[in-house]
């Protein structure tokens, strides 16, 4: 048995009144248009309010501070302040004797970890580098154990930089340890 879908009965259309054309109700028009009235009188008594006088005191109070602030110029310490507070920071500071202070050693730390194998796996990724890495055991003082991964240490200031540089580049973050030299 065979169905014509060519031919389907068309549905009837629905009718559109008024009354479903309006989304508003007129109660909501009405309400509006009073309010509206109301704000507009009321904007209008506040422009017949006259303001009243202000007390003598506090308008003499106003006319010597708007005479201090005239008289007195702005007065900038800034150029004279920081020459006077500038700090010189010695470079490598030696003892009397001519030896120099305590070598000091800079190791970098790149991650903490709490798996071993999380710390061996960044360990190894720094010695692909090039970069003399290590991984330190350390136990904290509620009893965790930590895994850092160290690389260094560093004893001259620009092999610091450029491992630094290095591991900045590949997006890991290092924190600087200072250690004095054994020995």
């Amino acid at each position: 048995m065979t169905h014509d879908f060519a031919k389907q009965p068309k549905a009837a259309k629905k009718k559109t009144t008024r009354k479903a054309k309006s989304q508003v109700p007129g109660w909501v028009w009405l309400f509006t248009g009073i309010v509206t009235g109301l704000f507009i009188n009321f904007l209008g008594y506040l422009a017949d309010i006259t303001p009243e006088d202000a007390p003598t005191e506090i308008s003499n109070a106003v006319e010597k501070a708007a005479e201090e602030v005239k008289t007195t110029a702005t007065k900038f310490d800034f150029y004279t302040l920081l020459p006077e507070r500038e700090v010189i920071v010695p470079v490598d500071q030696q003892e009397e004797d001519g030896k120099s202070a305590e070598a000091t050693l800079y190791i970098l730390q790149a991650g903490s970890f709490k798996k071993a194998e999380d710390g061996d796996r960044l360990r190894a990724q720094l010695i692909l580098m090039g970069l003399n890495a290590r991984v330190e055991a350390i136990t904290s003082a509620n009893g965790d154990v930590w895994h850092r991964v160290q690389v260094g240490p560093f004893e001259d200031r620009s092999q610091l930089a450029k491992a630094r540089g290095t591991l900045i580049e590949k997006g890991i973050d290092t924190l600087l340890l200072k250690r004095k030299a054994e020995g």
